[in-house]
């Protein structure tokens, strides 16, 4: 019997797979091809500009040192011991006070000093002491130099506003050990970041700085205080000028005003005393005033109502409308509780103290 033939069980031959796989692999490559060309175009899509922004002005801290207190008076000089007349016992004597000593800060002339002072009364009718033989041994003792305390390093942090509207934080940030300093102040506006910096020496007479920076987005300017030479260098300027005593830059003349109402406050107990010595910033020298206004009553972060000492910078020009105040509160070891800036055309910019650390 003949044997029945199977039929041929070969599946997809060789040809068939060949062209199958081609088909998946241009396929394979399209969807590559589809997605680089997507990658490609999301990266060229348009990115919208962010709109130009309004920086709104820097506070410009620009506080002065106080005065010298007036000297000390000294010690009546007593008349030589008399006999007294028979008929009548010798008049006592009278001790009068020498009069008040022109006090003048280390940082420049005092144009008006106001407060108590030595009292006395002169004998009416009667012969005065007499006068002190002239001579070096008979002058009148300097006016002492005001004293200096540091206040304790600490970082602090201020609610910011622009005319009421709340900004980012800003900080004031105070390192010192004793004999150098560094001072940092922060503040944004949106995105941008601005700060000041000073730093140098710490000494019984207060601060001494010896380089100042100020950066602003990527912009930054240095003067540099150079004792030895007896001058500053611009350095965005490129020029030097004669360094006058007791020179203070932008922000660390606050923390000089700090330290001497720290050491005696008593020295601000009388509004209307007004000195004058110069500031640097990164390009120029001017002189400047700060005047002490009176206490007053603040509402601060942490610490509720606190009594502050309010001190203006007065105007430094005919014509010039901006005004810098600040408050310093015992509270916090006479650091500032406020700071404002009131631009000529009206625009406040506050600093009100919020938290510290540090302390």
């Amino acid at each position: 019997m003949a044997q029945a033939t199977r039929p041929d069980k070969t599946a997809n031959p060789p040809d068939s797979r060949k062209a199958r796989r081609r088909r998946w692999i241009a396929v394979i490559a399209l969807v590559v091809i589809a997605h680089v060309l997507v990658l490609l175009g999301l990266l060229r899509m348009p990115v919208p500009r962010l709109p130009d922004i309004a920086i709104a002005p820097s506070l410009e801290a620009v506080l002065l040192p106080p005065p010298a207190p007036p000297a000390p008076p000294a010690p009546p000089r007593q008349p030589r011991p008399r006999p007294a007349p028979p008929a009548q016992p010798a008049p006592a004597p009278q001790a009068q006070a020498p009069a008040p000593a022109v006090a003048t800060s280390p940082g420049g002339e005092s144009t008006a000093v106001t407060g108590t002072g030595g009292e006395g009364t002169a004998a009416t009718g009667a012969a005065s002491a007499p006068a002190p033989a002239p001579g070096p041994s008979a002058a009148p003792p300097a006016p002492a130099a005001p004293q200096y305390t540091p206040p304790p390093s600490a970082t602090m942090y201020y609610s910011s506003f622009v005319n009421g509207v709340q900004n980012p934080d800003g900080l004031i940030r105070w390192e010192q050990d004793g004999s150098r300093y560094r001072l940092a102040v922060e503040t944004r506006v949106l995105w941008f970041r601005f700060v000041f910096q000073s730093a140098g020496e710490v000494g019984p007479a207060g601060l001494t700085p010896l380089r100042y920076e100020e950066a602003r987005r990527s912009k930054k300017e240095v003067a540099r205080f150079d004792a030895a030479a007896g001058v500053i260098v611009f350095e965005a300027r490129g020029n030097q000028v004669p360094m006058p005593p007791g020179i203070q830059d932008r922000f660390s003349v606050f923390l000089q005003l700090v330290g001497w109402v720290g050491a005696d406050p008593q020295r601000y107990a009388t509004p209307g005393v007004t000195d004058t010595f110069n500031v640097a910033d990164t390009r120029d020298v001017e002189p400047m005033q700060v005047q002490y206004v009176g206490e007053e009553s603040l509402e601060i972060g942490g610490h509720g109502v606190v009594i502050t000492k309010h001190f203006v910078r007065l105007p430094r020009h005919p014509g010039d409308k901006r005004r810098v105040e600040i408050w310093l509160a015992p509270a916090l070891k006479w650091l500032p509780a406020r700071l404002r800036q009131t631009e000529p055309d009206g625009t406040q910019i506050d600093l009100v103290y919020r938290s510290s650390e540090g302390r």
